[in-house]
């Protein structure tokens, strides 16, 4: 006693489809989502904890290589060096202070700080350093630190996440 089936042939197609095509695009969307969220988290802890609007740090971190189905890898690239302290005053709370000696922007305060407008027509916050003749310099907010620790945190539980979302993806395709 046999019993046929029919369309066995066709449901063998549809689950080698599944595996070489709808599979790896899966994969690939997973770790684009994934990357964008851990980008736009740190993105606003790090913006919360200097004093800023997130768009000025947003600039700072974007995705230059976006993970395709026959290469499933994306890279972040975060420009880590010193923001200008006049960024700061992009944000309407932080104001601009000037007592003797000093200058506060934020919650960063400068000593023997001005502000001053330079001969290429932008306006930044300096400082002098010393009394040599050049001894001004831009006053600056260090961000190395801050993204670094912001996108390890992050980035920490990735592969979970990964396969968290791709489990979304499957589900939805399937």
């Amino acid at each position: 006693m046999g019993a046929k089936v029919s369309g066995l042939k066709e449901l063998q197609a549809s689950m080698q489809k599944l595996a070489k095509q709808t599979v790896p695009k899966a994969a690939a969307k997973a770790i684009r989502t994934v990357g964008r969220q851990a980008m736009n988290k740190a993105v606003k802890s790090v913006a919360a904890e200097i004093g800023v609007n997130q768009k000025t740090i947003k600039g700072r971190a974007r995705m230059t290589a976006k993970p395709t189905p026959s290469r499933l890898q994306a890279t972040i690239k975060v420009n880590r060096t010193h923001m200008p302290m006049i960024r700061l005053l992009e944000r309407k709370s932080n104001r601009l202070s000037a007592t003797k000696g000093s200058i506060r922007v934020g919650k960063y305060t400068v000593q023997r700080g001005f502000r001053q407008r330079l001969a290429n027509g932008r306006t930044h916050i300096m400082y002098r350093q010393g009394r040599k003749r050049y001894g001004i310099d831009v006053a600056k907010v260090p961000l190395s630190q801050p993204l670094t620790q912001a996108f390890e945190q992050e980035l920490k539980h990735y592969p979970e996440q990964v396969q968290a979302e791709l489990a979304k993806q499957l589900v939805g395709k399937l």
